[in-house]
């Protein structure tokens, strides 16, 4: 209790003393960090909140600085900052465990605001159990499905609209994790305010998909990135001799991912017990200015360059061997 009174009153000094003198954005880096180190190991629920408090009233002020949208944070290593590729927004994002090992996440939008010429912030708090149809659900920052984003992908779907594809990990609770595939954009207004979710997927589901919610076993990890693979699809054709349908393989950027199986067949509803296939994938190409599911991917990097050397024969560590050796 003492160390985190020492902490906070040390947080005080630090905040007035950031509008007394310079600003050095590296130094008030290492301090976020070093503070965001005291949070993660704090022993207990309480002192784990009431030091985020401080993290993100702390992280606040240093957003509100004139210059900090131009800071690259390129050393941070326990909290998420991660810049659209347009330059137009920011994504602060982590998360805090607790003591039921569940997970709550937090964050903050830093928005380039051309109507207002300046930057502005959106903080985000983790309102998932709140809402009833996460899958389909669109709304504000005060329904944040929450998340620790490390991937944005804009998706251009007119000339005046962008949708930014967010990739993330959600820590959820005891028995299972989560992987995200949000959709962020933003309304025409004078606040140019954030929107989560968008009808932006098509054939993944039966429902309308406003995002994409992987939900697997807790010790399990599951693949979700963005990068050049291949898929096949049915052209419509058919060979003229055979009838058979024509189908071509092609590469593309896209989103893939694992498939999800469960451990056992009386245990396929429940998502604790579903595992990530690593040789099978499914994923998302842009079609029309939106994701089209693609339910096979053959899961191998196209450009990639293709080994062709002489497999070296695999050695394995034979103690007694060994030791017979030695005998001799």
């Amino acid at each position: 209790m003492k160390k985190l009174v020492s902490i906070i009153l040390c947080i005080i000094v630090c905040k007035s003393a950031i509008s007394q003198s310079g600003f050095d954005y590296r130094f008030w880096s290492d301090s976020l960090q070093y503070l965001r180190n005291e949070v993660m190991h704090a022993p207990n629920e309480t002192d784990r909140m009431a030091l985020n408090e401080e993290f993100m009233s702390l992280l606040e002020e240093v957003l509100l600085q004139k210059n900090s949208f131009q800071y690259q944070w390129d050393s941070v290593r326990n909290f998420s900052v991660i810049a659209s590729p347009d330059g137009e927004f920011k994504l602060f994002t982590w998360y805090i465990m607790k003591d039921d090992y569940s997970c709550e996440n937090f964050g903050f939008i830093q928005k380039k605001n051309s109507n207002r010429m300046k930057n502005v912030l959106f903080p985000l708090y983790d309102k998932r159990k709140t809402i009833d149809y996460p899958q389909s659900h669109v709304g504000d920052i005060n329904r944040w499905y929450g998340a620790v984003y490390y991937k944005i992908i804009p998706l251009q779907f007119n000339k005046e609209k962008t949708y930014y594809t967010l990739l993330g990990w959600n820590g959820n609770d005891r028995f299972t994790n989560q992987k995200i595939i949000e959709v962020l954009s933003f309304k025409n207004n004078t606040e140019q305010t954030p929107v989560f979710g968008a009808y932006i997927f098509k054939k993944y589901s039966q429902s309308r998909a406003a995002r994409v919610i992987l939900e697997y076993a807790k010790e399990a990890s599951l693949s979700l990135k963005f990068e050049r693979q291949s898929y096949t699809y049915n052209t419509g054709k058919r060979d003229k001799k055979t009838r058979k349908p024509i189908y071509e393989t092609v590469a593309a950027n896209m989103i893939i991912f694992n498939q999800l199986f469960p451990a056992e067949e009386a245990t396929a509803t429940i998502a604790a017990f579903l595992l990530p296939e690593s040789s099978m994938n499914q994923g998302f190409v842009v079609s029309e200015g939106r994701w089209l599911y693609i339910p096979k991917v053959n899961g191998y990097n196209s450009d990639a360059k293709i080994y062709t050397g002489t497999p070296r024969p695999k050695e394995f560590h034979a103690p007694n061997r060994n030791a017979n050796n030695n005998r001799k």
